[in-house]
């Protein structure tokens, strides 16, 4: 199956016209094996320091584009973000594919500590979606994006069959000259499947009308309140972006909620905080809150535990890693405060790149990774070191043709 996919991709790559082309051939060179939190996290599914060779392409044409990205990881080959998106019109397009989110854009995900609900610390989740877009005619200034997906979560131990995806998102922005206002509604939903455990769980249509709206399940004899059939999870995102010349700064905010508490914000100020500051030449850095302290604290709504549920035991997660931010835990209640800090700098051929955390709310070490990038015609050399347990370094060589 997984070849008749490639050779489905490699063909179209062949009609896309290409008027912009990418593509690039990857290899890792590991000095050490590593346990430390950003050897680990974020890093698209895999260990920093695993020892594979990738290739990324990247076409694009007047109403498709292709993106291949593969990796080859102990002689088996793997799709990663991969994925075709057509333009159906000037509004709306469909994308097929393993991908990551196509909210919160203005999130740099070199340089965040991650999205709160879909981030690039697991592999992409195969998709099938459609996004569009709506401009008021009378104040063009004002204009909504929008987006729904379905995917599919895998078979483990804990699911016998897997569980689905159901995500939608929709934003209001505001463009008024060098400001950029926004705030948009997430909404993702875990439904269907079947568990060793819970046997299986509804998925029929008449299921999933209700897992759209976030409606009720049955009520249990031991429960104070029905809960919304499926395991949800969303946050209210807002951002504004000022742009001073060639600087752009951006402010925002990811609410998170698990259920109707948080939904109207009972949760107080739980979320992401950020902001990052680019000047599109040389300099980027990003600063980061991170605080999940008030879980739980809203009767009857209790047991809300972000990214952690009581029927879909695997919690907010894919390939055993969180979807969304790698700080927290979806085994077990963590809150916790994290302050992180993101800086990526350029200089002629070269580039520096730094990651810094640390939770405050316990006895944590500094969590860092360190990147010194140059490049020399068309290879690009990147040596990495990450810091925490202990000091672990290795070489990325890549070619771009």
């Amino acid at each position: 199956m997984k070849n008749k996919v490639l050779t489905l991709f490699f063909s179209i790559s062949f009609l896309v016209s290409q008027e912009n082309t990418s593509r690039s051939i990857i290899g890792n060179i590991p000095f050490d094996s590593s346990i430390n939190f950003w050897s680990i996290y974020n890093n698209e599914g895999y260990n920093l320091f695993d020892d594979k060779l990738s290739y990324k392409n990247d076409l694009s044409g007047k109403s498709v584009t292709l993106k291949v990205h593969l990796n080859n990881y102990k002689n088996t080959l793997y799709l990663e973000e991969t994925y075709l998106l057509f333009k159906i019109n000037n509004d709306l397009s469909l994308k097929v594919g393993r991908y990551y989110r196509d909210f919160s854009k203005y999130l740099d995900d070199d340089l965040s500590s991650g999205s709160l609900l879909i981030s690039r610390n697991a592999r992409p989740m195969p998709k099938l979606g459609f996004l569009g877009n709506y401009k008021i005619k009378k104040r063009k200034n004002i204009s909504f994006n929008y987006g729904i997906s379905h995917a599919n979560f895998k078979k483990t131990n804990i699911y016998n069959k897997a569980p689905f995806l159901h995500e939608k998102f929709v934003y209001l922005n505001i463009n008024r000259e060098n400001n950029k206002y926004g705030i948009g509604f997430v909404h993702e939903a875990m439904w269907g499947g079947s568990s060793t455990i819970y046997g299986d769980f509804p998925n029929s249509f008449k299921d999933f009308l209700k897992v759209l709206i976030s409606a009720d399940g049955q009520k249990s004899e031991t429960d104070s309140h029905a809960n919304a059939l499926g395991n949800h999870i969303g946050i209210w995102d807002f951002y504004y972006i000022k742009n001073i010349n060639k600087n752009e700064l951006t402010f925002y905010y990811q609410h998170i909620f698990e259920d109707t508490s948080g939904l109207r914000f009972a949760n107080r100020f739980d979320g992401l905080w950020g902001f990052k500051y680019d000047n599109n030449q040389s300099l980027n850095f990003n600063i980061e809150y991170l605080i999940t302290t008030n879980q739980d604290i809203d009767p009857p709504y209790v047991n809300e535990s972000y990214y952690n549920h009581y029927q879909y035991l695997d919690g907010w997660s894919y390939n055993n890693l969180a979807l969304g931010n790698p700080f927290i835990n979806f085994t077990n209640v963590n809150p916790s405060k994290v302050v992180h800090l993101g800086v990526n700098k350029k200089f002629n051929a070269q580039n520096f790149n730094l990651l810094l955390s640390r939770n405050i709310t316990e006895s944590d070490k500094m969590k860092y990774r360190i990147k010194y990038g140059s490049k020399i015609n068309n290879i690009f050399f990147e040596f990495y070191l990450t810091g925490e347990k202990s000091i672990d370094s290795g070489i990325l060589i890549s070619y771009k043709f």
